[in-house]
């Protein structure tokens, strides 16, 4: 399979495809978030499952245009899955280091309906320089008070941060979303935030 870095052109080789089907068939949500255009769409085009980048932004116009992140149509067929999206906190990735920045990939993901989709993806661990003043996972409140200030539909992204003491089931149920997706989003990070920061 190519990645972005290395083999851009390159998609799913024979022993890729085999790879995809034996993770649905365990249940393992493929990430696509290193992957070569071509390999995405040999993804898509193969998944039964729910889809994930777990840690990409926009790639549109304006916003940040690295091969590393995702195009409206990538966002879109991965929302269509049920998967998630996680924004990435990188600088490089971002296209600066603002919080007004790191911001505008939320409000583009939450333009098309991506409120079930966009979650945190952090990239906090491989990287030089995190955006919006990040140094580490105690400063995703800075994002939380940030996102506060946001119109009311974008608000929808402050229930990426906690769901107290609810079950996986409930909050299957608020979210209309697949008990699968909501563990893997949980999986991310999200139910560890408590021992950290203080919202």
């Amino acid at each position: 399979c190519g990645s972005c870095a290395r083999e851009p052109e390159h998609g799913l080789s024979a022993r890729g495809v085999e790879f995809v089907a034996r993770m649905e068939e365990l249940g393992i949500y493929v990430d696509v978030s290193h992957i070569s255009d071509a390999g995405f769409w040999d993804v898509l085009r193969r998944a039964k499952r729910p889809v994930t980048a777990s840690h990409s932004n926009s790639r549109e116009p304006g916003l940040c245009p690295h091969r590393r992140n995702l195009t409206d149509d990538m966002f879109c067929a991965i929302r269509d899955t049920g998967g998630v999206v996680g924004i990435n906190l990188y600088a490089d990735f971002v296209g600066g280091d603002s919080m007004e920045q790191l911001i505008a990939h939320i409000e583009r993901f939450l333009s098309m309906d991506g409120e079930k989709t966009v979650a945190l993806g952090g990239d906090l661990d491989g990287c030089e320089a995190l955006a919006a003043g990040f140094s580490g996972v105690k400063d995703v409140a800075k994002l939380y008070q940030a996102l506060e200030k946001l119109p009311e539909k974008e608000k929808a992204a402050i229930a990426l941060f906690y769901f107290e003491d609810r079950s996986i089931k409930e909050i299957s149920a608020i979210l209309d979303m697949p008990q699968g997706t909501v563990k893997y989003q949980l999986s991310m990070g999200r139910q560890h935030l408590k021992q950290h920061i203080q919202l």
